[in-house]
């Protein structure tokens, strides 16, 4: 959908952060912990409280890492396509949902928006976790328009992104928890322009007490 071809080079460094053997590639094994998961799956978890609004049938997980999250709902959906960036993390969520027939990983080297294999208006629900807390602002952007243009109309967004907007024009190895430049306000902003309704956006700290991240429900 988002036909940008070229990323800036911060984009570029957090893309190869996350490749076999990248500096952080690693990360996937600690974010597989249960600690860490059942954070965002407990019933009472901010982030379950607002997933349970979504409809799955037709899901897209941005930035879906080794499938830790898409596990937690696959046998109660029609479709769930995984896109990451990331070809070894892929390889890594294909072994684990395996032998379900229910899911489609999808490449996506540039980080820009969504692919067309995701056709107009054929999505119920996107969500990101974990992920976009580390995406430049552009990808952010491009994300957000094409979630629009891929859900069908009464579709929801899920988005879990940083609230960290100290350090403009810093890199993300600068900032807390490697939150990328965000803003929750900044955020509405472009949901707002793409035509989504912001159904509830809720900001939190993270590893600290900075409040650093937000969960943001967008409607179209």
């Amino acid at each position: 959908m988002n036909k940008m071809a070229d990323r800036n080079a911060e984009t570029e460094k957090i893309i190869n952060l996350w490749v076999e053997g990248g500096s952080d590639f690693a990360y996937y094994e600690k974010a597989d912990s249960a600690d860490w998961v059942n954070g965002f799956w407990n019933e009472d978890s901010l982030f379950a409280r607002n997933f349970s609004q979504l409809n799955t049938e037709f899901t897209l997980e941005i930035a879906c890492g080794a499938g830790r999250h898409s596990e937690r709902f696959i046998d109660n959906t029609k479709h769930i396509w995984l896109l990451d960036t990331s070809e070894a993390g892929l390889a890594l969520a294909e072994k684990r949902l395996s032998p379900r027939s229910n899911f489609t990983t999808v490449h996506h080297p540039s980080g820009y928006g969504i692919p067309d294999i995701i056709q107009p208006e054929s999505l119920t629900a996107v969500f990101s976790y974990d992920a976009m807390v580390h995406f430049e602002y552009d990808c952010v952007i491009a994300y957000v328009n094409d979630s629009y243009k891929a859900l069908k109309p009464g579709g929801m967004a899920l988005f879990h992104h940083s609230n960290y907007d100290k350090n403009p024009g810093g890199t993300i190895d600068q900032n807390p928890s490697w939150r990328n430049f965000m803003s929750q306000s900044f955020f509405k902003h472009i949901a707002k322009r793409a035509g989504f309704n912001v159904i509830g956006s809720y900001v939190f700290p993270w590893v600290n007490t900075e409040i650093t991240d937000c969960l943001t429900l967008l409607k179209k």
